[in-house]
């Protein structure tokens, strides 16, 4: 009987974490981390986009939009890029003429390539639109993070189009 008990309740926690864990960053913690990377309290959250089925991008892609008390609204795109040995989760803030605002990393699991999430360095990305993307050309290079920062140069414009076929 006390096998029964356990195991019903394990499936049962186990299936309410499962549903939890569908999406990437779900509405209610995409907020907050919108809040805390971009630094901006007096924001809410309008809807969630769906990604358009033409998504060559294999790791996942979300994306809400998100509208702030002045008015104006914006993208927060979350995904993640390959570091050398784990992904590493990135913010993407774009504007709705599809430019670059922000780009923040959220998670860094990796021991090596943390300069990834420098603000200085990511700055490079800012009103960025579209156009060739090159590490080491348009961007710069990153001394102890060049596979990372050469997966988030490759991986940006793949997402800003995913979102522009999402949008339009």
């Amino acid at each position: 009987m006390k096998i029964l008990i356990f195991s019903i309740v394990f499936l049962l926690l186990t299936g309410s974490f499962q549903s939890s864990a569908d999406d990437f960053y779900p509405e209610m913690l995409a907020l907050k981390m919108v809040k805390i990377a971009l630094k901006e309290k007096d924001i809410s959250l309008v809807g969630k986009i769906e990604t358009a089925a033409s998504n060559v991008k294999t790791n996942p892609v979300e994306i809400y939009r998100i509208s702030r008390t002045n008015g104006e609204d914006f993208y927060a795109v979350f995904t993640q890029a390959q570091g050398r040995y784990e992904m590493f989760d990135y913010l993407v803030a774009v504007n709705l003429d599809f430019t670059i605002e922000k780009i923040r990393v959220l998670k860094y699991r990796s021991e090596h390539g943390g300069e990834i999430a420098s603000k200085k360095w990511l700055s490079q990305f800012e009103n960025y639109a579209s156009g060739e993307l090159r590490y080491k050309k348009e961007i710069s290079a990153l001394s102890g993070a060049t596979i990372s920062a050469g997966s988030i140069v490759a991986d940006i414009p793949k997402v800003l189009k995913i979102l522009k076929d999402s949008c339009n």
